[in-house]
């Protein structure tokens, strides 16, 4: 049928004409006009999808190439009828303007959607077909393929080919608050993403993705296609009919065998020329041309299909597990609050600048590093820098991007943003790990070198004295094709377990000399201490009661959260002490406190303090003081109105973890422990002895402690050295192994090679047992590979082995190698899934303990309960949508929180 066009006045003056309808299949209604539907780029076809995408019923649409004049409209036939649908449309399009939708729906009908329509580019496939699937209010390109609790899997044909385009979405996805992983597949056109469904939506997924590739440069040329294990798949069977069953078809399998080993060659003009050593491309190559000279075409087909399948492998593993490593850290918001004028404004964060006021309030993420100019917060810094507990910030203390805000509300002056913050940083030193270049210094690569001189060697023994066949079978027989794969493998996967363990190793290279450590040279204070302090003794005076000084002490400084009060408050808590309430508090900076407790006058603080006030000391005091004093603690004083009634005993707080890292790493092979510390000698001494150390240093300063390193190392020891990163770059720089045990502040500019993300040394002895497995695993993928190829080149002496058998010994060698290299992939993907079982269970919990519904394959538009969005006006950042089944649900915790009252609100225009 044909219809006169609804938009003569108010969207398409100059597509006047009739628009003709016809109804090709159940759910698919095509609208013709060559004016209105034949040029993409016209403004009058924008406004028409702006317009009929208010129609609640539609579920996507179809465009063809320019020069087309059709447009399909896709609706679920199930629930509309055409008819229905049509006079939808009908209402929509007869609309005045796009910012005056009627208020109140019609009647029997869905109120209209302000739709967020991504621009053409985005939906368009290589052939320039456009297709559109909607989502509640957003209208993509991407068509969702499955979708379960915390993971998605989008489709686009844009990205067919266009691997520019995927680093561009996993750019955005890695700085992504709430995305867990990630994958993109340019040939499939596929992105998969693994979320935390508490800080995202699956909407938000979607328009995360749609707005990096808005965004992204476009790529015209698609990327050359890599079918190197392709052709050697083809090459396979050719050859083998070749060889046996129809020899005329030899050239056309010699000139595949011939052109599947090219990257062979490439390989050896770059060890011979550039390297200017022999490595195992040469004897990749040199077996080339044996099995070329020979006819030996099949046994040659099976190698260069080894070959490339095993660079395939390597390929694949160091993505995914450089992937593994940058989710670890460099998650940011998307969006700030910017300050300008009183008015908070949303921005990207790519607007922000150096000097710019930014606010952050209770749940939100700290989007950059910068100092307090307003306000008060307790922040958690654990991510960054292992403090278990938040610490309180206020105006002058700097804050960092990546920590949460926990409570409060501050104004945040910027000094970095983006790439610039230590977050970011953090990331890009993971991106340095991760592409660490398996060299000849790698021992993998060693290893394979030192067998080319004896494999040539004995290769010409074989050729002079059995023939050239027994030449290339021993040649062939090289032990290093496999062990060059599987060692970095080996590697890899081991980079990739450590990050899923929270320790960041910032050279890989680190990992292997962790396995020759005979010595750890722990620093003392931040180490095998906690900052904070323990109450230890607690002297009384003039007839008090522990308790009851504990008591006052505790509640003088119930309002305070230095380390002092801290430990003090921890132990009123573990002795179940009630507080009482107090009056205002009288604080002097350096000295004490001065509170009224129950009608008491309440002193807590230093000796100074108390003789100031005029508090007298008793002689038991006196000299339980000293005795402290020498041994490195400190007491705190407690006065009961004019007279002293007790003391308490402030000691460093030994890391509970300490003694069992001790054990473990005498059982792990660690022959020598050392304490080094800045501290005097008697509680350096003492904390030595209780620990078990072999020898201590103390009251060295910072500078020196270097020396002691080098000390240790000229005794013929491997030295590992455990500090705080903080003061003890030097040292961190000297020892065969340093490791940090602290966060943002340092982690980007010491030379730790290893940072553990958590608090305390748990993860030591977990780093020695990584270490010693990546060892193990090097060494079994060598004897993987020694024991066939050595039995090979004896059966070539005894047997008579040929070519056949050395390919078969020593590509069957090369993949149990790699396969496992690739075996410590099996323990990330293991905690992988426990960590994702654990969200789901939390989620659950969250939830009132209603289930999720599992993952299902998703129709190519979403159902109608997607559809029943509210409105977002397109030019403005949509707030991600709730699901139906979760919005009956007790809400759980979201991070960042949105929508909290404000004072004064704006919004970002464009």
């Amino acid at each position: 049928m044909a219809v006169q066009s609804p938009m003569t006045d108010s969207v398409a003056p100059a597509a006047a004409a009739e628009v003709s309808i016809r109804l090709p299949h159940p759910g698919v209604l095509r609208l013709h006009n060559r004016q209105l539907f034949g040029d993409q780029a016209s403004p009058d076809l924008q406004r028409f999808l702006r317009r009929i995408f208010r129609a609640g019923e539609l579920r996507g649409l179809t465009l063809p190439a320019t020069g087309g004049d059709w447009v399909d409209l896709h609706y679920d036939a199930g629930r509309h009828a055409a008819r229905e649908v049509l006079g939808r449309l009908a209402d929509c399009l007869q609309e005045a303007s796009e910012e005056h939708a009627p208020a109140e729906p019609v009647a029997g009908r869905q109120s209209p959607v302000q739709p967020v329509v991504s621009p053409l580019v985005t939906a368009r496939d290589r052939h320039g077909v456009v297709r559109y699937h909607r989502h509640r209010h957003l209208v993509t390109g991407w068509q969702v393929v499955t979708r379960g609790t915390g993971t998605i899997r989008l489709k686009n044909p844009v990205l067919y080919r266009k691997s520019g385009l995927c680093d561009a979405i996993e750019r955005e996805l890695m700085s992504v608050l709430g995305v867990d992983r990630y994958k993109t597949h340019s040939l499939r056109c596929t992105v998969q993403v693994d979320y935390d469904p508490r800080r995202l939506d699956w909407t938000s997924i979607i328009e995360i993705v749609d707005g990096a590739l808005a965004s992204a440069e476009q790529q015209e040329a698609l990327d050359k296609l890599d079918l190197d294990l392709a052709i050697c798949s083809v090459s396979l069977p050719v050859a083998a009919a070749a060889q046996f069953a129809f020899p005329p078809l030899m050239p056309v399998a010699a000139a595949l065998f011939a052109y599947t080993a090219i990257p062979s060659f490439q390989g050896a003009w770059e060890v011979l020329f550039k390297e200017r050593r022999l490595g195992v491309d040469v004897l990749d190559s040199l077996v080339v041309v044996g099995c070329l000279a020979t006819l030996q075409i099949l046994p040659g087909a099976v190698m260069c299909w080894c070959l490339s399948f095993g660079r395939l492998l390597v390929k694949r593993t160091e993505d995914n597990s450089r992937k593994m490593l940058l989710n670890a850290f460099g998650k940011q918001p998307r969006f700030v609050w910017l300050v300008r004028d009183g008015v908070e404004i949303e921005v990207s964060l790519d607007k922000v600048g150096q000097g710019d006021i930014v606010a952050v309030h209770t749940g939100d993420m700290v989007p950059v590093d910068g100092h307090i100019v307003e306000g008060m917060a307790m922040i958690d810094q654990h991510a960054l820098t292992g403090e278990s507990t938040p610490a309180e910030r206020g105006v002058g203390d700097r804050v960092y991007a990546s920590t949460v805000l926990v409570a409060g509300k501050i104004l945040v002056s910027v000094e970095q943003a983006g790439s610039e913050t230590a977050s970011a940083k953090i990331s890009q030193i993971l991106n340095d790990t991760a592409g660490y270049k398996l060299t000849s210094q790698h021992k993998g690569e060693r290893l394979a070198d030192m067998a080319v001189i004896p494999t040539l060697a004995v290769s010409g023994l074989a050729f002079s004295t059995l023939g050239p066949f027994a030449g290339v079978a021993v040649l062939n027989s090289d032990l290093g094709t496999g062990i060059r794969m599987a060692a970095p493998l080996a590697m890899l996967s081991s980079l990739a377990l450590c990050a899923q363990k929270g320790i960041l190793v910032k050279d890989g290279r680190a990992l292997e000399l962790m396995n020759e450590i005979d010595t750890v040279l722990f620093d003392k204070t931040g180490t095998l201490t906690r900052e904070r302090p323990e109450v230890g003794d607690i002297v009384t005076a003039n007839g008090h009661q522990p308790e009851t000084v504990l008591l006052y002490a505790a509640a003088a400084e119930r309002k305070f959260h230095h380390p002092i009060a801290l430990a003090i408050l921890h132990r009123a808590e573990e002795l179940g002490l009630e507080l009482p309430a107090t009056d205002e508090t009288q604080y002097q900076v350096g000295y004490g406190i001065r509170v009224g407790v129950n009608g008491r006058v309440i002193r807590v603080g230093s000796r100074r303090y108390m003789e100031m006030e005029g508090i007298a000391i008793p002689p038991a005091v006196d000299r339980k003081l000293e005795a402290v004093h020498n041994d490195g603690d400190t007491m705190v004083m407690v006065a009961i109105d004019d007279e002293l009634g007790g003391a308490l005993e402030l000691r460093a707080a030994l890391r509970p973890e300490v003694r069992e890292i001790i054990a473990g790493l005498r059982q792990r092979g660690i022959r020598h422990l050392a304490i080094i510390s800045g501290d005097h000698e008697a509680p350096t001494r003492k904390l030595a002895e209780e620990l078990g150390m072999d020898r201590y240093f103390a009251q060295v300063l910072p500078a020196d402690k270097a020396d002691y390193v080098e000390k240790l190392q000229q005794e013929g020891r491997k030295v590992c050295f455990v500090g705080d990163g903080i003061n003890d770059s030097i040292a961190l720089k000297k020892a065969n192994v340093s490791i940090s045990l602290r966060g943002a502040t340092s982690i980007a500019t010491d030379t730790a090679h290893i940072v553990f993300l958590e608090q305390g040394l748990g993860k030591l002895c977990e780093l020695r047992d990584i270490a010693l497995r990546l060892d193990r695993n090097i060494q079994r993928s060598w004897g993987m590979i020694l024991a066939p190829n050595i039995a090979c080149v004896a059966g070539v002496f005894t047997l008579g082995f040929g070519v056949g058998a050395s390919v078969l010994t020593n590509n069957v060698a090369a993949i149990g190698a790699l396969v496992n290299g690739v075996w410590p992939m099996r323990e990330v993907a293991r905690l992988e899934a426990e960590r994702r079982h654990l969200l789901e269970m939390e989620i659950k919990a969250s939830a009132g303990g209603a289930p999720f519904p599992e993952a299902t394959a998703v129709p190519a538009m979403p159902d109608r309960a997607d559809r029943a969005a509210p409105p977002s006006a397109a030019e403005s950042r949509p707030a991600p949508a709730v699901p139906p089944d979760v919005a009956a649900r007790p809400a759980p915790r979201k991070l960042p929180v949105r929508g909290r009252p404000r004072t004064t609100r704006g919004k970002a225009a464009g």
